[in-house]
C-alpha cells in the first residue's frame, strides 16, 4: 500500500517560479519558457526517496510489466524501449508478445486513475506481481493497492493538488512521465553499469540509420 501521507501536502512553488499566464499574445519563446516552467516544477516535487525505492524494484524484478492509456503510453513505450536496451525483460501490457504476469515480476502503471487501469493493478496483483504506480494521486484506490507510488504531481483533473498547467487536460503530466522516466534510465544505466554503446547493440538495426547514435 502506498503512504498518502504527503499526498495533499500543498504544493509550494518557489518565488518567481510560477508559469507565465497563457495570454493570447503569447509567442513560442514565452511558450517556451512557460512550458519548460511547468516540467521543472513537476520534477523538482517528486520525493528522491520514492525514486530510490522505485529504481529498487526494477533492479530485482524478474521482468517488468508496463501499462498506461492513451499519450501517457508515450512514456510507457519509450522507458520500455530503454529498459530493454539495458537487457531488462520488458513488455507493453496487451502487446501480443506481452507474456503472463506474475511473483517476482514488477507492473509499473503511469497514472492510474481511470477504471481500466484499475482493473490491470487488481489483476497484476491476483496474480501476486508487486505494482509501482507513477502518478499524481497515490492515494486513490489503486495507490492503495500498489506496493509503491512516485507521485508526479502534474495536472490531470486540474485539482488542488496537482501543479497547475497553461496547456491542455492532461499534456504536463505526459510530458513529465517522459522526463522523469528518462531520468531514471540515467540512474539505472549508473547502477546496472552498463554502456551507451552496449544499449546501441540493443537497438533494431532495421531503420536503415545513415550514421550512429550519438
Amino acid at each position: 500500500m502506498c503512504d498518502p501521507g504527503y499526498m495533499y501536502a500543498a504544493i509550494e512553488l518557489r518565488p518567481g517560479r510560477h508559469p507565465p499566464k497563457l495570454m493570447p499574445s503569447m509567442d513560442y519563446g514565452a511558450l517556451v519558457t512557460a512550458v519548460l516552467a511547468e516540467n521543472r516544477q513537476v520534477l523538482e516535487a517528486v520525493n528522491p526517496e520514492d525514486v530510490e525505492r522505485f529504481i529498487q524494484e526494477i533492479l530485482k524484478a524478474k521482468a517488468i510489466h508496463l501499462y498506461a492509456m492513451g499519450r501517457m503510453q508515450l512514456s510507457v513505450r519509450a522507458f520500455a524501449m530503454r529498459l530493454k536496451h539495458m537487457g531488462i525483460e520488458t513488455y507493453v501490457v496487451y502487446d501480443t508478445t506481452s507474456p503472463q504476469i506474475g511473483p517476482g515480476d514488477l507492473l509499473i502503471g503511469h497514472c492510474a486513475v481511470t477504471n481500466v487501469e484499475l482493473n490491470v493493478v487488481r489483476l497484476a496483483k491476483a496474480a501476486g506481481a508487486r505494482v509501482a504506480l507513477l502518478t499524481a494521486h497515490p492515494g486513490n484506490e489503486h495507490g492503495q493497492l500498489a506496493d509503491l507510488c512516485v507521485r508526479v504531481p502534474g495536472q490531470i483533473f486540474g485539482g488542488p493538488h496537482e501543479i497547475k498547467s497553461i496547456q491542455p487536460m492532461a499534456s504536463l503530466l505526459e510530458q513529465a512521465l517522459f522526463l522523469f522516466t528518462d531520468i531514471v534510465v540515467m540512474m539505472l544505466i549508473e547502477r546496472k553499469g552498463v554502456s551507451v554503446a552496449a544499449m546501441q547493440k540493443s537497438h533494431t538495426n532495421l531503420e536503415g540509420l545513415p550514421h550512429s547514435f550519438a
